[in-house]
């Protein structure tokens, strides 16, 4: 016989942390992303960042 509220327990710890990987998975990519343009702008600051030449 299944369990209805340790279903529904497992089911709300699920869900939370569904939330919290989301956000973590967001922060980790907005922080890969800073440091990318920081390594760039150290190595190469004569390339263009927005793929246009300048003149």
């Amino acid at each position: 016989m299944k369990n209805p509220w340790m279903s529904a327990w497992l089911s709300a710890a699920n869900t939370a942390t569904s939330a919290g990987r989301g956000q973590m998975a967001a922060e980790a990519s907005r922080q890969q992303k800073a440091m990318m343009e920081a390594w760039m702008a150290f190595w190469f600051p004569w390339m263009p960042r927005d793929g246009k030449r300048r003149r």
